[in-house]
């Protein structure tokens, strides 16, 4: 499960674990962590993982590239984020998305925050905190970066956020972020035909999956109105299915346990 904690208070959001089966395509998802616009692109990615997750394999590159000194509290969260990473990307996942939902990710937020007590608080979901201590300090996590770092100059990435499918023949370098249906004539062109695509969806199985969501993000991955979100949150409410996050001014839900 993954959790998220506002103002104190906690939800949880579950990412799907790396499959080792095979998949025709591979998408890199390039963010810049010093821009709370680039993190728009995790709803994104969460809709295509809910749609397409049968087709496609994720890997997320994280990076500060505008920082040259003066930009501690991002370097900082940088390297936690790849630490966290080490341990299985559902950790850095879990991790992003806290600071997502409760709207850290400026410097200044970041410089309030103790990245530590948050890591603690994913103890209980396996995460090592001997183990995290470690790699903060060990040369796998330089060897990680410099990966990551080299991702981007082979793709050349010149605009972030950005995207890049990858098949056994070919690849396509999507910077910024377009309406979805950009996304899918892109799949469509790379495989040769249009990948089917997992509709069997609603509010209550998107908050089963990840657990936690705002209504910002079911509208979008749902393709619905707010007010129908707000409706059927209401009705999964009053069912005792789900419940509003503390803290959260009600935009983020959580499913109930």
């Amino acid at each position: 499960m993954e959790l998220e904690q506002c103002n104190g208070s906690s939800c949880s959001l579950e990412e799907t674990p790396i499959q080792v089966t095979y998949k025709p395509l591979e998408l890199f998802y390039f963010m810049d962590i010093s821009s709370p616009e680039n993190f728009h692109v995790m709803t994104l990615i969460k809709k295509l993982e809910i749609e397409y997750g049968h087709v496609i394999r994720f890997r997320m590159v994280s990076t500060v590239p505008s920082c040259v000194g003066g930009c501690q509290e991002e370097v900082r969260l940088l390297t936690m984020i790849k630490a966290l990473e080490l341990q299985g990307k559902r950790h850095a996942m879990r991790f992003l998305r806290h600071l997502q939902v409760n709207d850290l990710f400026s410097g200044k937020q970041l410089g309030s925050i103790d990245l530590w007590e948050i890591a603690r608080s994913f103890e209980e979901y396996g995460l090592d905190l001997d183990e995290l201590e470690a790699d903060l300090q060990s040369n796998q996590l330089l060897n990680a970066l410099a990966v990551d770092h080299q991702v981007l100059k082979d793709w050349e990435i010149e605009s972030l956020p950005a995207l890049t499918f990858v098949t056994r023949d070919e690849a396509l370098k999507i910077e910024g972020v377009y309406p979805y249906d950009v996304y899918q004539s892109v799949m469509t062109e790379l495989l040769g035909y249009a990948p089917s695509r997992s509709t069997d969806w609603d509010v209550a199985k998107v908050l089963a999956r990840y657990d936690a969501s705002t209504i910002t993000e079911l509208s979008y991955i749902l393709d619905l109105d707010k007010t129908v979100i707000e409706r059927e949150l209401k009705k999964l409410s009053l069912q005792q299915r789900c419940r509003p996050v503390p803290g959260c001014s009600g935009e983020a839900w959580a499913q109930t346990k």
